[in-house]
């Protein structure tokens, strides 16, 4: 009966996977299921700026079918109640999915084509973990660059001397290639072409990834020389095929801005190099992703006016009609928020629990950022504005911080430890929307805006003699 009834729940799916023009088909079995429902989450944002996500209902049978569409082999989130794992999925893949509801993700079977792959996947993350809990990995900036640190992997980069960490590097790489192999020798088992490249690329990148953030964030601390990173000259092979994997794109991204960095050109803006870099020594969707990428934080941080040119140039160039939307959402954003244009109001409570409304404060001009405790570059950029403030006391000049903290507590903690100024409040997601109607998609972020209640030109530093010289023009509006 149970053989029949998947049998049926195979053809009503593939009838919804045509209709929806999808080319992945996934089916599943949880056992003691306790929840009814899992769901399928495909970050798609390095493709067309969006995250993609597909709910099933499990039957009486405790089956369910999901159809979706994947464009480039990559990773996706299967999640089951608060518990997820991740798969491994390419065009035109078929995975059949067993678990029971009590030992998810720990324990997981696999059928259909992509069995091995995702078997393999799964052997691999419990012998080598990747934690992707955000508030434990470290920012450093090198130029405009933020290399992200995981809090165990920085002690031993900051620990560690040259030739021990290329060695111990080294070692992790034999490990993943000895499993790797073995796996692969088995005759009974199958990986496909896509999935080789991916893990290939998982574990050349990974190094190099790791290779570059030492060499670069602690090349003082270890008097490290430009031969360390000599390998950067060699390593980078593009393959679009591997644009799926975020050790790939990561990397892609901290190489293109190290380069820029020793071939700076003050005449043009950092974000202009950026992208003319990437289009003359790149290639492929490789080269077009790493464009769009850098054109949309230019029109996040930029003059809209300014990054005009490199915005048509992306839009009459790019053959991947689906890249558009990295820099369309942008754009209009940009447009959204360009000066003269109104800002959104708002309500919020301060640190005395009093309430303050943007529109009460018409007729000053108004700094607005949005920053949490956890956030180090938040945390400095807030420490060097105090310094800036005194100039202004007295002035119709108004300083407003929105905190983004998980908690109130950790956020007067902070306020009490580190005595901030200004009008210090808290955004609660429950009774506000400030964060999607200022689009604040990180932490720091910052707007200025006009006597009138309008948005100003932002400058895009903080601590910077720019922005000083921006209010003392505002005020005189």
């Amino acid at each position: 009966m149970r053989i029949l009834f998947l049998s049926f729940l195979l053809i009503q799916t593939w009838t919804t996977l045509i209709a929806q023009q999808a080319n992945v088909l996934i089916t599943g079995t949880i056992l003691n299921d306790s929840i009814g429902e899992v769901i399928l989450e495909i970050n798609k944002r390095y493709i067309n700026n969006t995250v993609e996500e597909y709910s099933a209902t499990l039957n009486t049978t405790q089956n369910f079918g999901i159809a979706c569409r994947v464009e480039i082999p990559q990773l996706v989130t299967l999640r089951y109640g608060e518990k997820s794992c991740q798969l491994f999925l390419e065009p035109n893949d078929s995975l059949y999915v067993e678990f029971d509801s009590q030992t998810f993700p720990e324990k997981i079977s696999f059928g259909q084509r992509a069995k091995d792959n995702n078997s393999l996947w799964q052997n691999y993350r419990k012998e080598f973990p990747k934690d992707r809990i955000v508030f434990n990995y470290r920012q450093y900036r090198k130029g405009i660059h933020y290399y992200k640190i995981h809090q165990d992997l920085d002690k031993v980069m900051h620990q560690t001397a040259p030739a021990d960490f290329v060695q111990l590097l080294k070692t992790e790489r034999r490990r993943k290639e000895s499993m790797y192999r073995l796996f692969k020798e088995d005759p009974d088992r199958q990986l496909t072409d896509e999935f080789k490249t991916f893990i290939q690329t998982e574990f050349d990148y990974d190094q190099w990834l790791k290779l570059l953030t030492y060499g670069d964030v602690y090349q003082g601390r270890h008097r490290l020389d430009t031969s360390f990173l000599s390998f950067l000259d060699t390593a980078l092979v593009l393959n679009d095929l591997s644009l799926g994997n975020e050790n790939y794109r990561d990397f892609i991204t901290a190489f293109v801005h190290y380069r820029c960095r020793y071939q700076a050109n003050s005449s043009k803006s950092i974000y202009t190099q950026l992208y003319h870099y990437s289009k003359n020594y790149l290639a492929g969707r490789t080269k077009y992703f790493t464009m769009a990428q850098f054109l949309a934080t230019a029109l996040r941080k930029e003059n809209p006016a300014a990054i005009l040119p490199i915005y048509e140039d992306f839009i009459k160039e790019n053959p991947y009609y689906e890249l558009d939307k990295i820099v369309l959402d942008p754009f209009q954003k940009a447009n959204q928020f360009a000066a003269g244009t109104a800002a959104p109001d708002f309500t919020l409570k301060n640190a005395q629990d009093e309430v303050v409304q943007l529109s009460d404060l018409k007729g000053k001009v108004v700094y607005l950022d949005f920053w949490a405790s956890w956030c180090r570059p938040c945390m400095q950029k807030i420490a060097a504005l105090q310094a800036l403030k005194p100039q202004f006391e007295g002035k119709d000049v108004v300083f407003l911080h929105v905190s983004l903290d998980r908690s109130q507590e950790a956020w007067r903690a902070t306020l009490a430890e580190k005595q901030f100024t200004g009008q210090q409040l808290f955004f609660d997601p429950n009774h506000s929307k400030i964060t999607e109607d200022y689009n604040v998609l990180s932490v720091p972020t910052f707007f200025l805006i006009t006597k009138e209640g309008n948005f100003a030109f932002t400058p895009s530093s903080v601590d910077s003699k720019e922005l000083e010289l921006a209010l003392l023009k505002l005020l005189q509006n």
